[in-house]
C-alpha cells in the first residue's frame, strides 16, 4: 500500500512531475494550491487554498478530499518567512513528516564542490537572488524548529539546477527555443564556470524516496547529477540531443556581462555551481539517470512547443 501524500504547490514543473510520478507509483496524492494550474483529469485530488491565508487553511477541513492524516507533506513553494510555521500551526490535519524543497545555494559560494556539510550563509545578501536564497535558509531553520516542536520528522531537499519538461526557468529551454526558432545560440568561448544539473524526474524520484524511507527523517540531501558541466560540454550535449544543426555564435564573457546577455549558467570559476549529490545514494540507495538522454527528452518536449510558434 502506497503513502498518503499532501503536496503544497504541486501543479507546476517539479511539483507537477512529482505529483504525477508519486501517483503512478501507487501513492495517494492530493495537491494544495491557489488553483492557477489544474490537475483535472489526472485523478489527483485538489484543495484550493492560499497558504498565507490562515482562515482559509483552517477551513480546509470543509473541502472534499481533505483528510485527517497524511504520511508526508511535500512543500515546493515556501518562499517567505512564516510560510512553514503557518502550515504547522493551522493545517487541520496530522502528518508524519514534512519535506521542504530548498536550494543548495544556502551554502556559501565556492569554486569547489559543495555538499550538505558545507558552511551556510551567515550574512544577508542585498540583491534579489541573494535575498531569495537567504529566505530559503531561514525557512530551513523554521522547519527544523517547527518539526521538533510538533514531534514530526522532516527532510530538506536541495536540488541543483533542475531541467526537463515544464521548466519555466530559461535555462535549457532558452537554448532549445533559440535552436528551433533561430538556428543559433550564443556561446561564451572564454567561460570558465562549471555547474551540475538534475533531471526533474530524478528530483521527483528522490523526493518520493525521502517521503517513504524512514532513513531520510531529519536529514538534508543535496540532489544533483554527477556530471560536471561547462558551456562547452553543455553545447556538445545539445548538439547530440538536437534534431537539427545549429550555429554557436562566439561571444566573450566581458561582452556578455557588459550587454547583460541572458546566458543561464555560471560564466566564471568564481561563480561555480558545483554540488555533490552522493549522500542520498550512499544512505538511501538512490540512483541518478544519465544527463545526455535526459537532455534529449527535454529537447524533444520543448521542441514541440517552439515548433508550433514558428
Amino acid at each position: 500500500m502506497g503513502a498518503n501524500i499532501l503536496v503544497i504547490g504541486g501543479t507546476y514543473f517539479a511539483g507537477r512531475v512529482f505529483s504525477l510520478l508519486a501517483q503512478d507509483e501507487g501513492n495517494q496524492v492530493t495537491v494544495m494550491n491557489r488553483g492557477h494550474y489544474s490537475m483535472k483529469g489526472t485523478g489527483i485530488g485538489e484543495l484550493r487554498c492560499d497558504r498565507r491565508d490562515t482562515a482559509a487553511l483552517q477551513q480546509l477541513r470543509q473541502q472534499p478530499g481533505m483528510q485527517d492524516h497524511y504520511d508526508a507533506v511535500v512543500d515546493f513553494c515556501a518562499y517567505e518567512p512564516d510560510d512553514i510555521r503557518r502550515i504547522f500551526e493551522h493545517l487541520p490535519c496530522r502528518f508524519d513528516r514534512y519535506i521542504y524543497v530548498s536550494t543548495p545555494d544556502v551554502t556559501k559560494p565556492s569554486r569547489e564542490m559543495r555538499n550538505e556539510e558545507s558552511p551556510v550563509l551567515d550574512l544577508q545578501p542585498q540583491d534579489q537572488v541573494g535575498l531569495y536564497t537567504w529566505k530559503k535558509l531561514q525557512l530551513e531553520s523554521e522547519l527544523v524548529t517547527a518539526a521538533h516542536a510538533a514531534g514530526t520528522g522532516y527532510t530538506i531537499i536541495r536540488p541543483a539546477f533542475i531541467f526537463g519538461p515544464y521548466n519555466y526557468a530559461p535555462r535549457e529551454s532558452w537554448y532549445i527555443q533559440n535552436i528551433v526558432q533561430k538556428g543559433a545560440v550564443l556561446h561564451p568561448v572564454d567561460a570558465t564556470g562549471k555547474f551540475n544539473m538534475v533531471y526533474v524526474k530524478d528530483l521527483a524520484r528522490a523526493i518520493l524516496t525521502c517521503a517513504t524511507d524512514s532513513r531520510a527523517i531529519n536529514q538534508t540531501y543535496v540532489v544533483s547529477g554527477p556530471e560536471v558541466l561547462d558551456y562547452d560540454s553543455f553545447a556538445g550535449a545539445l548538439k547530440a540531443a538536437a534534431d537539427r544543426d545549429f550555429q554557436l555564435i562566439p561571444v566573450q564573457v566581458a561582452d556578455v556581462i557588459r550587454q547583460n546577455l541572458p546566458l543561464p549558467f555560471p560564466l566564471t570559476e568564481k561563480e561555480n555551481e558545483l554540488f555533490d549529490g552522493t549522500k542520498i545514494t550512499r544512505e538511501l540507495g538512490f540512483r541518478y539517470t544519465p544527463f545526455g538522454p535526459n537532455l534529449k527528452k527535454a529537447y524533444d518536449a520543448f521542441r514541440e512547443v517552439y515548433d508550433r510558434q514558428v
